[in-house]
């Protein structure tokens, strides 16, 4: 790890455990991992390749994170979708019985 760039390293490394916990569907641990990765980021860091470098992978596994929460969103709603469907056809089968 660089010294000019130890801050974006650790941003690097955390948004990976981020990644990892997302695709794990782990989603109660980013929150914690954001508090620490948000002041790596805004962090001063050399205007130069390597910083290039790792903000384009900082930004690629955000863009998967954010994937991941979208799916994962459409699934909850699908899930509660199809819980409030069942739920109107248990109350109209119980009251089919009055």
């Amino acid at each position: 790890m660089s010294h000019g760039h130890a801050a974006l390293e650790r941003a690097l490394e955390v948004s990976n455990a981020m990644l990892a916990a997302a695709r794990e569907g782990q989603w109660d641990s980013l929150p914690r991992m954001e508090v620490e990765r948000a002041p790596l980021l805004r962090a001063g860091h050399p205007r130069d390749e390597r910083s290039r470098e790792l903000l384009e992978q900082l930004l690629a596994r955000n863009e998967e994170m954010l994937d991941l929460a979208a799916r994962a969103r459409d699934e909850v709603a699908d899930t509660l979708s199809r819980h409030g469907y069942a739920h109107r056809a248990l109350n109209t089968y119980v009251g089919l019985g009055r």
